[in-house]
């Protein structure tokens, strides 16, 4: 059991944003070694104990990488945690049930593909939790990941699984009998090509690679408003925007194209029929009157009344008692001088904060999610990732709203659908000062690499941050400090491979999976009927 929790352990002390990636590496190791030695006494050790070792590995690691998320919601965390350390032991458990079910010495390759159809399976569903995939892992260290172009971040996390198999192979071989030592040298030195290779071709393309120059001036603003502290009158309203404009204002030039404010950077939600005469909304119609080159794009609660014949979904609520239904979604908006305003709706939601999963059938448990701090519903959402578009010069952006950037296949919806530049407006002031919001930051790097898209970062409390189309910040706020800065980002229309084809490493290794454990089920089927014929 301890020697399990060593991968915990080390998975944790490799994690952004003050880890290091290459500790990934090795951390797998002392769970193969478990798993070998449960195998070995297979008819003394149930396959369950070996579930509860994998359980409590992952525990250790959700523990040390994501107990900030306490700070938002103490039941969410604990679920949290318990639920995704659960989750990433189902993979090792069907990886060792197959060895226990399939004729002849299995080995453990099968972990790799159940492990990515995990992550592929673990980001679409209700409870998707993307936060800990293993590609994640080398964030704040980009040079390393260049390929990722390709592959996305679940190249990263095949590489760990790839390197961390071929060294536990080799060391076994090694304590085995002589013959056997140079199976081990083959795969310790099969273990050192595939490390370097992806390494010195990722090395190169950092040194190489030229952003292409379409230049847009961009001014990032952080409020630095505590999430915790509502605004509860029209006079804090007011000083809270023209705040906000303060900010912008020392930043604009004759250049500049877009300001971008944070996630909720309107601290009062808008009635979409009737956003004109929305104070915040007039105010900054005022402020572009006075820099009309400007466009201002930011974050905010929207309502959604829907008119008695309209269809109305899962996720409305009644309005009062006037039998009519309204949609709350959590949004950003684009305004231009002169347009209307342009919307994007949170699609990727915080299971839990922002959505209960799977509310439409736990409906009956709904009081009780509320007492304890949760959403018994759901706020509304949109299917498609639409780009706001600009008007004199159709610059296309894609407004991803907080949690929505760590997904990268998600992300690759907007490039399919013309995104030029990336802007990931988002609070992280709900944790405090936690590693959560220097995560968050990095991984937004790799979405840069992975689509290969400047990006302009707001975060109220967080890091605001540009980035850079390799990955590199170029300029970065500090933590809670009310400050705005601006740089020249290059807008982009090539795209990737990976944005093109999204999480295809996935989507291969659930049809392994697949294969896989009907192969397991047939072999045990034939087994049972083996000895039903015997007896």
């Amino acid at each position: 059991m301890l020697t399990s929790l060593v991968t915990g352990v080390l998975l944790a002390l490799s994690w952004p944003a003050r880890g290091f990636p290459f500790l990934a590496f090795f951390a797998f190791i002392p769970l193969f070694w478990v798993e070998d030695q449960v195998f070995i006494l297979r008819r003394e050790i149930r396959g369950a104990t070996f579930f509860f070792y994998c359980w409590l590995s992952f525990f250790l690691f959700n523990v040390f990488t994501t107990w900030w998320i306490l700070y938002a919601t103490v039941p969410g965390m604990i679920v949290a945690v318990l639920l995704n350390s659960l989750f990433m032991a189902i993979p090792w458990w069907l990886m060792h049930i197959g060895r226990r079910t399939m004729p002849g010495t299995q080995g453990q390759l099968s972990v790799v593909f159940l492990w990515l159809a995990f992550e592929f399976l673990h980001g679409r569903w209700e409870l998707s939790w993307s936060w800990l995939d293993l590609g994640n892992v080398f964030a704040s260290y980009p040079a390393w990941v260049q390929w990722y172009q390709v592959t996305g971040s679940p190249g990263g996390s095949l590489w760990i699984l790839i390197i961390n198999l071929l060294l536990f192979t080799a060391i076994s071989n090694y304590f085995k009998a002589a013959p056997l030592h140079k199976k081990a040298m083959s795969g310790a030195l099969a273990a050192l090509v595939i490390f370097i290779v992806p390494a010195i071709y990722s090395f190169r393309q950092w040194i190489a690679y030229d952003e292409a120059a379409h230049p847009v001036e961009v001014v990032v603003i952080q409020p630095s408003k505590d999430p915790y502290e509502p605004v509860r009158t029209q006079e804090e309203l007011e000083q809270h925007i023209d705040h906000m404009i303060a900010l912008a204002d020392k930043e604009i030039t004759p250049n500049t194209r877009f300001v971008v404010a944070p996630e909720g950077a309107n601290p009062q939600g808008i009635w979409m029929h009737e956003a004109e005469r929305h104070h915040t909304v007039q105010r900054l119609r005022q402020h572009l009157a006075l820099h009309p080159g400007v466009t201002w794009v930011l974050g905010s609660f929207t309502y959604r009344l829907y008119a008695a014949d309209e269809e109305i979904p899962a996720t409305a609520q009644p309005w009062r008692d006037s039998g009519r239904y309204y949609d709350v979604y959590n949004s950003a908006i684009m305004i231009e001088h002169g347009r209307d305003i342009q919307y994007y709706h949170k699609s990727k939601l915080v299971p839990g904060i922002e959505r209960m999963p799977y509310f439409n059938a736990l409906k009956p448990l709904g009081r009780l999610v509320d007492r304890f701090g949760g959403i018994a519903g759901s706020l509304g959402t949109q299917e498609e990732r639409s780009v706001f578009v600009t008007g004199d010069d159709g610059i296309r952006l894609a407004p991803a709203v907080c949690y929505e950037s760590i997904y990268g296949d998600f992300m690759a919806a907007y490039l399919q659908n013309g995104a030029e530049l990336l802007f990931i407006i988002t609070n992280d002031g709900w944790w405090r000062d936690t590693p959560g919001y220097r995560q968050h930051l990095q991984y937004a790097r790799l979405r840069a690499i992975e689509m290969r898209r400047s990006i302009a970062r707001s975060a109220s409390t967080g890091i605001s941050a540009f980035i850079g189309q390799k990955g590199e910040i170029i300029s970065q706020t500090q933590w809670w400090e009310a400050d705005a800065i601006s740089t020249i980002l290059n807008k982009n229309h090539t795209m990737t491979f990976y944005a093109r084809t999204g999480n295809y490493i996935g989507k291969i290794s659930l049809f392994l999976s697949i294969l896989f454990l009907l192969f397991v089920i047939s072999q045990k089927h034939i087994r049972r009927r083996a000895v039903s014929i015997r007896r």
